[in-house]
């Protein structure tokens, strides 16, 4: 990473199995890269820009890049394997494995191939989870993420609900105010073209719903620390270079696990 770019800002994953403390508990904070997370044991409520998910053993979820998320433990031993993921579309996915033994076997043994044997039971078309939540909040988000220029108000209205109370009642389910929540979602829109793409940053700004491209740059900043410009000549910079390191293993077809299609999370940016 270059210089300007603060990497302390975002938090790590350490890929292998961990069992997390009973009252464990994360507020809202953001990756800077793709992974996966596979629940062996344990359910817990997670809440960021893929809506609100109850997971629970045999749930396998895709956090795709610059996502920010907060969580909360529903019950003890929540056992998890946590990868590193490839991501080249930036968007996220809710999945549900039959039988994870097999995985967690390997996992336990070799990170990287736990990671090609998951990509390939993945590969499968996936169908809605239970896990995730559709209650008024959620729907918000799913509308402010498709459609930037919706104002809240009028959302309520349509809905039969007071502002006042959408507002509130969005801050508790998410941690933060629906109109903060869009912003931050057309940044991270912003974020994905500048270091994915060569379009010019005022024409980014004026497609992602920002005012102009002063005002992109101060949201970019905000939830990365730093401006669209560094981000941009650090990607070129690394154009082409492993995201993550392999260890030399050879890629091979991984054993069928049992992959029951749950739910695929369509792109919300």
């Amino acid at each position: 990473m270059s210089a300007a770019i603060d990497n302390s800002r975002f938090r790590h994953i350490t890929p292998g199995i961990e069992t997390l403390p009973d009252n464990f508990t994360l507020p809202r904070h953001r990756h800077l890269h793709a992974y996966a997370t596979v629940v062996l044991a344990g359910s817990f409520e997670e809440y960021g820009y893929n809506g609100r998910i109850h997971a629970t053993a045999g749930d396998v979820l895709i956090h795709p890049a610059l996502d920010c998320h907060g969580n909360q433990m529903i019950s003890a031993g929540v056992k998890l394997i946590r990868l590193h993921w490839s991501d080249d579309s930036g968007i996220g996915g809710l999945y549900h494995l039959n039988d994870v033994e097999e995985l967690a076997r390997t996992a336990e043994k070799d990170v990287g191939e736990a990671t090609d044997l998951l990509k390939w039971a993945l590969a499968g078309e996936c169908l809605p989870s239970p896990g995730q939540k559709n209650d008024w909040p959620d729907l918000l988000l799913t509308d402010l993420a498709e459609n930037a220029s919706i104002e809240i108000g009028v959302w309520a209205e349509v809905k039969g609900l007071a502002r006042e109370t959408v507002s509130r009642g969005f801050a508790e389910a998410y941690g933060i105010a629906p109109s903060v929540l869009r912003a931050e979602l057309r940044a991270r829109s912003a974020w994905l073209r500048i270091t994915r793409g060569s379009d010019c940053l005022c024409r980014i700004a004026a497609d992602t719903g920002f005012a102009d491209q002063a005002h992109m740059t101060r949201w970019i900043h905000r939830i990365t620390g730093a401006p669209p410009a560094v981000w941009r000549r650090n990607a070129a910079a690394t154009s082409g270079s492993p995201m993550y390191p392999r260890t030399g293993h050879a890629a091979r077809r991984p054993v069928e696990i049992g992959l029951s299609p749950s739910r695929s999370w369509t792109e919300i940016v």
